[in-house]
């Protein structure tokens, strides 16, 4: 049995590999941007909950220093 590589037939999956690297390619830059949009979203959840402690904080503080005058 002679393995004798046939070019043809190597030339006609380039296409499929091909598409097959751009496919990966744009999946892998998709999830990147997604894990950034998540770290990002993640960050404005924990700064809203420090903006919330602060302002229900403050409005206790008026509340009861306001009602004392």
């Amino acid at each position: 049995m002679d393995m004798k590589i046939d070019l043809k037939l190597l030339i006609s999956y380039a296409p499929l590999l091909l598409a097959l690297g751009i496919t990966w390619g744009v999946f892998s830059t998709k999830l990147e941007a997604v894990a950034a949009k998540v770290d990002s979203i993640t960050a404005m959840q924990q700064d809203i909950a420090v903006i919330k402690a602060k302002v229900m904080w403050m409005e206790d503080y008026l509340v009861k220093n306001g009602s004392s005058k």
